[in-house]
């Protein structure tokens, strides 16, 4: 064969196993991140005999995986001594995307082929990564989208009801944030309310901030208290829409504000714009969005456009008092929906 032909051959090839490298490269990192090693190593240069006596790990495949890192350009070597790289560095400021994408939702593309079987169910996932990776992304595009909107009505609410709480993060910040408020958080899952448990109390808020575990469709019958409240649910009626359907989401949103018609609501949904080329060759719709979009017609989750929301709001008996999306700054597709609802007037009382 002509070395030219070779040549072709070969470029074709490296470039069809991109995609091949990029998925042993995101799981590497991933690990590379829980296991400690990143942490280790961030505090400076260590040998493979220094990281494996210190993490407890096989010496023979830790040099596998720090030699490969090093080749793709994460890890340098001097005289046997590891040190991190800036983009190592780089990436494990954006680790809560790895904890989502890859710790929470690798086994659900394992089950794609058998997922798209006819009468197949949906694939599975790691709820408790899924919510400890979206309470980490959340701290840079939808917390500050929920103190913005809670910010208007501030002087007017005394309790928040995080529904969805997943591992507390995030409503231990906002608890930090708005000091004199109490809170009541709930989530399905029963390691993310032991996890947020321990965060409450490390961070002095368990006397302000109650857990359970427990669904959003359980918010009407929390013992709140006195005093007006303000409802939060952070991507979760997505959930309780693919899982019950939209008239128990209707039913939801019409029960809650009968109960307490004095309250605010604030939704945090995404836009799914997964059908709309021009809005999808934006870089991040790209390399987050793509896959995100891709878990939630496999999973149990079930987006929608914002007209959706809005007309099913209106159908509840509410209005969307004001409405805002993430800083361009941190993401400009205009994807998050983020909603403070209120009664609306007439509604359901």
């Amino acid at each position: 064969m002509p070395e030219t032909m070779k040549s072709g051959l070969e470029i074709r090839l490296v470039e069809a196993l991109q995609p091949v490298r990029y998925f042993v490269l995101a799981q590497v990192l991933h690990q590379f991140m829980e296991t400690g090693l990143h942490k280790e190593l961030d505090a400076g240069p260590r040998t493979v005999e220094e990281l494996s006596e210190s993490l407890s790990l096989q010496p023979r495949r830790l040099v596998g995986v720090l030699h490969y890192l090093a080749n793709e350009g994460y890890l340098s070597e001097n005289d046997g001594a590891f040190s991190l790289e800036e983009r190592a560095r780089e990436t494990a400021v954006f680790s809560s995307w790895y904890k989502l994408l890859v710790g929470g939702y690798s086994q659900t593309f394992e089950q794609l082929g058998r997922t798209l079987q006819e009468g197949a169910g949906f694939a599975s996932r790691s709820g408790l990564d899924v919510g400890v990776g979206s309470c980490g992304i959340s701290q840079y595009d939808a917390y500050p989208v929920i103190v913005d909107l809670l910010g208007a009505v501030r002087d007017e609410i005394e309790s928040v009801v995080d529904l969805g709480c997943g591992d507390g993060g995030s409503l231990a910040d906002l608890m930090e944030l708005l000091p004199g408020l109490s809170a009541i958080g709930v989530d399905p899952e029963p390691a993310s309310v032991r996890a947020g448990e321990e965060l409450m109390r490390r961070r002095g808020l368990d006397q302000r901030v109650r857990l359970r575990v427990a669904g959003a469709e359980n918010a009407p019958e929390l013992d709140l208290g006195p005093g007006p409240v303000c409802f939060i649910s952070a991507f979760v009626l997505q959930e309780l829409l693919e899982q019950q359907g939209r008239e128990a989401v209707v039913g939801l949103v019409r029960e809650v504000f009968t109960h307490h018609p004095d309250a605010h609501w604030v939704v945090i949904e995404v836009d799914n714009r997964i059908a709309d080329r021009a809005a999808m060759a934006h870089r991040l719709a790209l390399s987050y969005y793509n896959p995100y979009f891709l878990v939630h017609y496999l999973t149990e989750q079930r987006l929608e456009r914002d007209a959706f929301w809005h007309e099913l709001f209106t159908e509840a008996g509410a209005e969307v008092a004001q409405q805002l999306t993430a800083d361009p700054r941190v993401d400009s597709t205009g994807f998050l929906l983020g909603y403070r609802l209120r009664l609306s007037p007439g509604g359901a009382r």
